[in-house]
């Protein structure tokens, strides 16, 4: 496995890094191995966090859609779930951002290609590169993580918390947006933690190909696609 707290370090650095400089840093951010997680924490809260409510909320609406309509085993079964919680940011007009209905299509290519996927959303929001790539590493070290056990990637998301608060390079505006969507990838990756080992089928065509997936993919992919609503 590769190391989260190391990777930390790498992302760290990557909010006073030039844009020339971070194509080598994701390289060093994937090269790692995780340690063990000495995180003793009982659910996905932060309280150190500020804008842990943001999270918070995600999280019921999560489990809320869990409670009724169980847990994704198909691409058909996450673009419903993507699907439901875009609905229900969008309710609130919190973010002031359209429903954009996702497709089956548009599931089965976040997963085939989630650093991409990333990618293009960060570069068609208002952070500043700094911000960018950070949240970019950040993403890169859960995508290629994400076999680790959920306490793991708590402390990783968590640490990544309190060295993001400390950040002299980042405005309010892009403090708030990091510190809500890492808090809502805490909650996002509690919620379906329980239930990680779960086989899923991948559709092609007409056909369903059997594949078992990474845990916490669906959450992940989740977030990945809902990242708009917060940039």
């Amino acid at each position: 496995m590769k190391n989260l707290f190391l990777g930390l370090l790498v992302v760290l650095v990557l909010i006073s890094c030039s844009t020339d400089e971070y194509g080598n840093t994701v390289e060093e951010v994937n090269s790692v191995s995780v340690q063990e997680s000495s995180s003793k924490q009982l659910g996905p809260a932060n309280d150190a966090n500020p804008y842990d409510e943001v999270g918070k909320k995600y999280g019921f609406w999560l489990s809320d859609y869990y409670k009724i309509h169980g847990y994704s085993k198909t691409i058909q079964d996450l673009a419903t779930q993507v699907n439901y919680m875009g609905a229900k940011l969008k309710a609130p007009d919190v973010f002031g951002k359209s429903n954009i209905l996702i497709t089956e299509d548009g599931i089965t290519i976040s997963i085939n290609n989630p650093e991409t996927a990333v990618t293009s959303t960060l570069a068609a929001g208002t952070l500043s590169e700094a911000a960018e790539s950070s949240l970019l590493s950040f993403f890169v070290s859960l995508i290629q993580n994400r076999e680790a056990e959920y306490s793991l990637l708590y402390d990783f998301i968590t640490t990544y918390e309190a060295d993001i608060m400390e950040s002299s390079n980042l405005t309010d505006h892009e403090l708030e947006t990091i510190l809500g969507i890492t808090s809502v990838t805490r909650y996002a990756l509690d919620a379906e933690g329980e239930h990680k080992d779960r086989d899923w089928e991948l559709s092609v065509g007409n056909k369903k190909v059997a594949s078992r997936f990474h845990p916490f993919q669906a959450s992940l992919i989740s977030v990945i696609v809902h990242l708009r609503y917060y940039l």
